[in-house]
């Protein structure tokens, strides 16, 4: 996207004259990585390609900055913001988050002894932000992973259902949390479960899964629009703010025939090194 400078002379905020020659720095920047699991700060290198909006701020600009690993917002006023982060080409889910963008100037310095300077202006935010893949997009070859649908017990979709699966990564225990998209469809990626070379292919092995939906009044919301109902600061959810939110509960794993699969109650079944399917009903 284009970033236009100022007029010549044109006044900005506060107290100093903006530089003709100068484009506006960016006010807020985000370093969008890909989400691995609980606990650890995500892959590098950052995500490209992505869309930032700041909702109700038609005005504000994206910008991308490669070298920093960051994109970033221009003309972006201060006070609370809540911006949404989505993919066009739909390899990762959408996610939101609300912002404090700082005043962009310091106060007018005012007159009095020597001593007395205006305080300098707060640093614009600097944050990272871990997604999710979405379905919609191809899963590597050799990847451990799981899709399919999660359904309730009256078999419609389930929009924006969590995920928490039991894993392993560099030979210790991690949870993975991903969430359903739109249409109730999931990708539970497991990249620390990758098969041996060295030894036969090894046979379905079970991990612990829990499931959660949204509660009644976020369900109704997301329905009616789903990126407008998305829940705040999903990566990372303090445990009080998710009980608010979502419910656990049971499921059952169906493979392609809507057949149960035999596993124990509460867990699911994998493949190292493949991906398989299998639909959820909860409830």
């Amino acid at each position: 996207m284009s970033i236009t400078s100022p007029p010549a002379g044109a006044l900005q905020t506060g107290w100093r004259l903006a530089s003709p020659e100068a484009a506006p720095e960016p006010i807020l920047g985000l370093r969008l990585l890909r989400y691995e699991a609980e606990g650890r700060p995500g892959a590098l290198p950052a995500i490209t390609g992505l869309r930032l909006q700041a909702v109700g701020v038609p005005e504000a600009t994206m910008v991308e900055d490669l070298r920093a690993g960051l994109t970033c917002l221009v003309d972006l006023p201060p006070g609370p913001r809540r911006i949404l982060v989505t993919d066009p080409a739909r390899r990762f889910l959408p996610a939101a988050l609300t912002v404090v963008v700082p005043p962009r100037f310091p106060p007018r310095p005012t007159l009095g002894g020597a001593g007395n300077t205006a305080p300098r202006p707060a640093p614009p935010p600097r944050l990272t932000l871990r997604l999710r893949p979405s379905p919609s997009r191809a899963v590597p070859a050799g990847m451990t992973a799981v899709i399919g649908t999660l359904r309730d017990a009256a078999g419609r979709t389930v929009a924006l259902g969590r995920l928490d699966c039991g894993s392993v990564m560099e030979g210790r225990p991690v949870r993975i949390v991903t969430w359903t998209d739109a249409e109730g469809r999931f990708a539970l990626l497991l990249p620390g479960e990758a098969p041996r070379l060295d030894q036969p292919p090894p046979p379905p092995r079970p991990r612990l899964l829990e499931v959660a939906l949204p509660v009644p009044g976020l369900a109704a919301a997301l329905a009616a629009d789903f990126l407008a109902a998305l829940p705040d600061d999903l990566d990372g959810m303090e445990p009080v703010r998710q009980e608010g939110l979502f419910h656990p509960a049971a499921f059952r794993p169906l493979d392609a025939d809507g057949q149960p699969a035999e596993t124990p109650a509460g867990t699911l079944p994998i493949r190292p090194g493949r991906t398989i399917r299998w639909d959820l009903l909860a409830g």
